[in-house]
């Protein structure tokens, strides 16, 4: 596809965007050639590489990326091709044991860096150079994640993230270890997936059972030169407020409830003790001069403090308040001193109307915890799973979002200005990229 078609499809001076980036072929043909061989994408967190030799295949359309510790301070990626004719070398993951990778077509081997170190017959090649090695794919590493970019020019992993480094530095990510692993297959593009978790508009349609302990409206967004972010405003994060679209009078408002709710309901977001903590400060007196909300994120800092976590970067208000972050362009999700709720989103193959993703919850073990990487659960039908509500809800607008956008009577999306401000971004930042 030419510059001319990415042209075409562009988001218009108006804001609108073309239904077309969400279910022609064409347009995704287009990002495959044009976006996802050039950015920085996770393929995994370091703790499922522990051991030299571990290896993992992360997909990406119809390529295929080894990712693999070479030693124990080295990750490498490899186009999974072999030398020869072509074969993919591995798939899934595991352990190369004896230290070579070993084609199962006609056993060339390489070594764990890549070099080609046995050729079978190999007098009978005269012409295959000595130095041969696996073709790589840069791969490095922030945060205890591993990211992979198939572009040898690409600018460094680190400027390519920033702000997001900085932004999420004092939650420290890379001490998270995984607690849950799963991952599904939903029937719509993967910019549709990307959409439900990187804005707070659709709250009130689609979780209308938060209104009653979530602030939906004063959200702020606000766009990084590639990725985005959206949180509430500084003085929404000091009060335990409904959302203003109920009407509730003050007299009508009980904190008590809204934080039991916010941590009940968030429960992936929260160590099980924490409601244990909400029932004990909802009971007893608390101090003069405290409100429930202070006297709450005060026991939260204390218990981080208790299980190792260095919480010197947080502020108080962070303790109940979730950094939703987009990372340009298949990550997004809320992170919480102690836990982060992250999705990872990629096209199905090359099938415009579905996607895999992962979600991922990781948590700050405790020092009396002994860390174990937790069972992967992978669901081909999303259905096939009760999720939870609230991911139910999100899960089930999908299928009817991907169909809807092919209507004779759709033209494109007409989006907030300012709640959807994020999704817009989105677009613009994958135009320059198609466009360049």
């Amino acid at each position: 596809m030419s510059i001319r078609d990415a042209t075409a499809m562009s988001v218009g001076a108006d804001g609108l965007v073309p239904k077309e980036r969400y279910v022609s072929q064409e347009f995704l043909d287009l990002e495959m050639e044009k976006l996802w061989p050039r950015v920085w994408q996770v393929a995994c967190r370091e703790e499922e590489l522990p051991e030299t030799g571990d290896y993992l295949e992360y997909t990406i359309g119809d390529q295929s990326i080894l990712v693999v510790r070479t030693d124990p301070g080295t990750v490498k990626g490899y186009f999974n091709t072999c030398l020869h004719r072509g074969t993919r070398l591995a798939d899934g993951r595991g352990n190369f044991g004896d230290g070579q990778i070993r084609c199962r077509y006609h056993a060339w081997r390489y070594a764990l860096d890549g070099q080609l170190t046995e050729i079978v017959d190999r007098h009978e090649f005269p012409e295959v150079p000595s130095d041969l090695r696996l073709h790589e794919v840069r791969a490095e590493r922030w945060g205890g994640f591993v990211f992979v970019n198939m572009d040898r020019a690409a600018e460094p992993l680190i400027d390519f993230l920033d702000p997001i480094p900085k932004l999420l530095g004092p939650f420290h990510l890379d001490q998270m270890r995984f607690a849950t692993y799963r991952t599904t297959i939903l029937p719509a593009n993967w910019k549709v997936v990307v959409d439900a978790f990187n804005e707070g508009y659709h709250v009130q349609g689609t979780h209308p059972q938060l209104l009653a302990w979530t602030d939906d409206v004063n959200m702020e967004y606000v766009q990084f030169d590639t990725h985005a972010h959206y949180g509430r405003l500084a003085h929404a994060r000091r009060e335990l407020r409904p959302s203003p679209r109920l009407g509730l009078r003050d007299d009508e408002i009980d904190e008590g409830a809204i934080l039991s709710s916010l941590v009940s309901g968030l429960g992936g977001l929260f160590y099980r003790e924490e409601r244990e903590i909400v029932d004990e400060l909802r009971s007893s007196p608390l101090p003069p001069g405290t409100s429930l909300l202070e006297a709450y994120q005060q026991r939260r800092m204390e218990m981080l403090r208790s299980r190792g976590l260095d919480v010197s970067g947080l502020d108080r208000d962070k303790m109940t308040s979730a950094d939703d972050v987009y990372w340009f362009p298949n990550m997004v999700g809320p992170t919480y001193p102690g836990t982060a709720i992250l999705f990872r989103v990629r096209p199905n193959g090359l099938d415009p109307d579905s996607s895999i993703k992962d979600l991922w919850t990781l948590q700050w073990p405790g020092p009396d915890e002994p860390w174990k990487m937790p069972e992967r659960k992978f669901y081909p039908d999303w259905t096939a799973k009760d999720w939870g509500l609230i991911t139910n809800q999100d899960f089930a607008n999908m299928a009817h979002i991907q169909a809807g956008m092919k209507s004779r009577a759709c033209h494109g999306l007409r989006l907030n200005p300012r709640q959807e401000s994020n999704l817009l971004h989105m677009h613009r930042v994958i135009d320059r990229y198609l466009t360049a």
